[in-house]
């Protein structure tokens, strides 16, 4: 009992200084009671801003939905991938190169109206055709090229149709 005693006598003697201690710890608690409340409203906004929209209203939720979403868009890419993959081997087959020569293909004719089309894919394969355009007949000649060549002899400007189009692949 003397300690109790002892702390009254204490309080006592200088209860105007407890006094001012507890009204600063009132205000002191006051104020972070305050600041509290400001962060929690403002992380509380933030929240429902995050989960605002999904099906579910808890954050667990919304991880669930990113998570589908980014494994859905994991797979459509994938997709995506494969069909642009496909088209590029697709496309060394389509016509890459061009290669077009004019040509006098006869002393009588003129104009430059003979002529040696090159069609070549990417792989160098296709086609040389050619056409003789002379005053009472024209004629016109296919001939297979396959890796920028071709089995069947080719003249100075079917040469020369073929070298363009190799050259302007792409």
């Amino acid at each position: 009992m003397a300690i109790v005693s002892l702390v009254q006598d204490v309080v006592a003697a200088h209860l105007e200084a407890v006094a001012l201690l507890l009204v600063i710890l009132l205000a002191a608690g006051t104020v972070a009671l305050v600041v509290l409340d400001w962060r929690l409203g403002r992380l509380l906004r933030r929240y429902q801003a995050l989960v605002r929209g999904t099906a579910g209203e808890s954050l667990e939720g919304v991880i669930e939905d990113c998570v589908r979403r980014v494994r859905q868009l994991e797979g459509d890419l994938d997709d995506l991938k494969r069909f642009v993959e496909d088209m590029h081997l697709a496309s060394r087959r389509h016509v890459q190169g061009l290669g077009v020569v004019r040509f006098n293909a006869f002393q009588d004719t003129g104009g430059d109206q003979s002529f040696a089309l090159a069609l070549l894919d990417g792989a160098g394969d296709g086609v040389v055709v050619s056409s003789l355009y002379g005053r009472n007949e024209s004629r016109v000649y296919a001939k297979p090229v396959e890796q920028g060549s071709s089995r069947y002899a080719l003249t100075a400007e079917e040469q020369q149709a073929v070298d363009q189009a190799l050259r302007r692949r792409r």
